[in-house]
């Protein structure tokens, strides 16, 4: 989510950079590898497309992320599966809960019989994103006004963007993916690496061999993901999205596969890039935060602009939250809290600037 506007998976990706080279009977369907197929599928929220991988397993496909639930991606699904994919799926591994990676999980498992395999962790907030009972509304709401948006953006974003638009089915039954475990695909065997930021137990495959890694959103080549903090899920997510992009930087990677954009090489120096990104914001941020002092959406309108919807006021506000706390951390500011509000202040080290490092 790197757009100028807002930070995160919501930039939309331009239709022809999103669009395979080529295609397989007709769909957005291409081998990538010998035996590793990139579905781009199309996404009605956020983010216009997202990348879903097959990897032949025996006389079936075993997939990567399911795409986004809406009527167009269904359609593609339907085709894929009664033409080039008609030997089925062997089970579906789901990233992370972000609907344009689980939301037709459920919807395949039940066209193919499929296992679901992911994270409970994941499964959970999957479950909080419906934020069905009132008190859990009522939570929601009184969290984000803290931080600063007003109660009526607060209320639309629990009903328009969280319920409407980020919620996905869950599944009843899940497989656990154990942290590093080798998991066996046809004629290779992944390891799966549970990386934390972006979301609380986001999966990526590595395959060894290969020198091959399967992403999700962990490592993206044009746009960086949101490293942000909710109401629920991950509490305190840059710390852990620094400490996945070392595990990344420590690996032999020849191929990324991401869930946007194009597959690509450079996979550790992109680790390094964003780390580099990082450091840049936390250096926006600490020159915009004025010692009057200022909430969190009003620091993430400084650095961020002027958020034409609520979707993406709400995605700056959480990203800059995710900073201020790294920065409290390190002393550069410090927090003043009421029952109403949550406002940020220069700390003892404001002169100083914040640095990030791999090592």
């Amino acid at each position: 989510m790197n757009a100028p506007a807002a930070p995160a998976a919501v930039a939309g990706a331009a239709a022809d950079d999103a669009a395979p080279a080529n295609t397989v009977a007709g769909l957005p369907l291409r081998e990538v590898l010998p035996g590793i197929l990139m579905f781009t599928l199309p996404v009605e929220y956020g983010i216009d497309h997202v990348n879903v991988y097959l990897i032949q397993d025996g006389k079936g496909w075993c997939l990567f992320d399911t795409g986004s639930d809406c009527a167009a991606a269904r359609k593609l699904w339907e085709q894929a599966l009664a033409g080039p994919l008609q030997a089925g799926l062997t089970r579906i591994v789901v990233s992370h809960h972000h609907p344009d990676h689980m939301g037709l999980a459920v919807w395949l498992h039940e066209r193919t019989g499929a296992p679901i395999w992911m994270r409970p962790e994941e499964a959970h907030v999957a479950e909080q994103m419906h934020v069905s009972r009132v008190e859990d509304q009522a939570e929601c709401v009184r969290f984000i006004c803290r931080h600063g948006l007003g109660e009526a953006d607060a209320k639309a974003v629990v009903h328009d963007v969280l319920q409407a638009s980020m919620a996905c089915a869950v599944p009843d039954h899940i497989e656990t993916i154990a942290p590093n475990a080798k998991i066996a695909i046809g004629t290779q065997v992944f390891e799966a690496l549970v990386l934390g930021g972006h979301s609380v137990a986001q999966v990526c495959l590595y395959e060894p061999n290969l020198k091959l890694l399967l992403t999700g959103d962990q490592l993206l080549e044009r746009i960086t993901p949101n490293i942000g903090v909710w109401p629920y899920g991950e509490t305190d997510p840059l710390p852990r999205y620094l400490d996945s992009l070392r595990t990344i930087a420590r690996l032999d990677i020849a191929h990324v596969l991401p869930a946007h954009h194009r597959v690509y090489q450079a996979g550790v120096q992109r680790a390094h890039a964003l780390v580099a990104h990082h450091e840049r914001a936390l250096r926006k941020f600490m020159a915009k935060l004025g010692p009057q002092g200022m909430t969190a959406a009003e620091l993430g309108l400084a650095v961020y602009g002027d958020q034409h919807e609520v979707l993406h006021a709400y995605l700056a506000m959480g990203e800059t939250l995710a900073h201020l706390l790294w920065l409290e951390r390190q002393g550069h500011v410090r927090r003043e809290e009421t029952p109403a509000l949550i406002r940020w202040y220069p700390g003892p080290k404001a002169a100083e600037l914040p640095t990030l490092t791999l090592s």
